[in-house]
C-alpha cells in the first residue's frame, strides 16, 4: 500500500509539473502583458515595471526562476494588487471558498444520494420519473442560471434571503444551493444507476430470502456497494467546489478564490493565474489520491496495487 501511495505521489508531481509548464507558456503566448491596460503607460515606466518583476528577461529564464520559487512554495507577488503576494491571496480567500464549498458538498450529498436510492427502489413509478426529471433539469441548467433565478426570486422579489456576502447562515443558502444543484442531480443519476445494478445481485436476493428487513438490506448491503461511483465523483467535485465556483462567487459578491481568479484573467495578473491554477491542480490530484485510498476501506474487494 505504501509503495502504491509513493508511486501515485510521484506521478502526481509529474502531472503537476506539466500543468505548471503548459499554463506558464500558454499564458505568456497571449498578446499583451500584465501592465497592458486601458491607460497606456510611458515606455520608461513600463520598462521599469518589467525590470522590477523580471519580465524583461527571456522566457526560459522567467520559467526557470518561477520553478525555483515554486520549489520554495513561493507563488510570487501579484502584479495588480500591489504589496500583496499570491500566497496571501490564497490564504485569505481559500477559507471562504472552502467553507461555502463544504456546505454545498454536504447539501449535494444529502439531496443526491436519497433521491437516487428512492428512484431506484421505485423504478418506473412517479417517484422515479420525478427524480429523473429534476436531475435532468439540474444537469442541463448551468449554475449561474440557478444562482441568478434564485437571487431574483428569493432575494429581490420575495426578500426572503440575502444576496450579497456570507455574513450569516441565511447568506449561505442561495450560493450553496446554486453550487449544489448540478452535483446533486449528477449524484442522483449515478446513485440510481448503481443501485439498480446492485439490488439485482444474488447476494441481495439471498439477504431478502433470509427474511431481513427491506431497510436493513438496502442500507447495510445495497447502499454500501452502490455508493462507489459517488465516492469517485466526490474527489474532483470537492476540488472544484472548494477552490471556488468562479461565476457563483462573482454573482453573490463572495470574497473567495474564484473572484480573484476571474479578476486575474481580466487584469492579466500572471502570477495569480499561475498560483490559482497550480493550487487547484494540486488539490484535485490530492483528492483523487484520497478517493483511491478510501476505496479500500469501503470495498475490501478492491486492493491497492503496488
Amino acid at each position: 500500500m505504501y509503495k502504491y501511495i509513493l508511486k501515485r505521489i510521484a506521478f502526481s508531481l509529474i502531472t503537476l509539473f506539466f500543468i505548471v509548464t503548459i499554463t506558464f507558456f500558454l499564458m505568456h503566448a497571449v498578446p499583451g502583458g500584465p501592465f497592458t491596460g486601458e491607460k497606456t503607460l510611458k515606455p520608461e515606466i513600463l520598462e521599469n515595471l518589467n525590470r522590477k518583476y523580471g519580465l524583461d528577461k527571456p522566457l526560459y529564464v522567467q520559467y526557470g526562476n518561477y520553478l525555483l520559487s515554486l520549489l520554495k512554495l513561493d507563488l510570487g507577488p501579484s502584479y495588480y494588487h500591489l504589496g500583496t503576494t499570491v500566497n496571501d491571496i490564497i490564504a485569505r480567500s481559500f477559507p471562504v471558498s472552502a467553507k461555502l464549498g463544504a456546505v454545498a458538498i454536504i447539501l449535494a450529498l444529502l439531496m443526491g444520494i436519497p433521491a437516487g436510492v428512492i428512484a431506484a427502489l421505485k423504478r418506473g413509478k412517479w417517484q422515479d420519473r420525478t427524480v429523473m426529471l429534476i436531475a435532468t433539469i439540474g444537469i442541463a441548467v448551468p449554475g449561474f442560471v440557478v444562482a441568478t433565478v434564485g437571487m431574483i426570486v428569493f432575494g429581490v422579489k420575495l426578500g426572503w434571503l440575502p444576496t450579497v456576502g456570507l455574513k450569516s447562515v441565511k447568506h449561505y443558502i442561495l450560493p450553496a444551493f446554486s453550487l449544489a444543484f448540478f452535483p446533486s442531480a449528477f449524484i442522483a443519476r449515478l446513485m440510481r444507476t448503481s443501485m439498480l445494478e446492485v439490488i439485482n445481485q444474488d447476494y441481495i436476493r439471498t439477504a431478502r430470502a433470509k427474511g431481513l428487513s427491506k431497510f436493513f438490506v438496502v442500507f447495510k448491503h445495497a447502499l454500501k456497494n452502490s455508493i462507489l461511483p459517488v465516492v469517485t465523483y466526490i474527489g474532483p467535485l470537492t476540488a472544484g467546489i472548494m477552490t471556488g465556483s468562479f461565476v457563483v462567487e462573482k454573482i453573490f459578491t463572495i470574497p473567495g478564490l474564484g473572484r480573484y481568479f476571474i479578476n486575474s484573467i481580466t487584469n492579466r495578473d500572471y502570477s495569480v493565474i499561475m498560483g490559482v491554477t497550480i493550487f487547484y491542480g494540486a488539490l484535485l490530484i490530492i483528492m483523487t489520491l484520497v478517493v483511491d485510498i478510501v476505496y479500500v476501506f469501503i470495498d475490501p474487494r478492491i486492493k491497492l496495487q503496488k
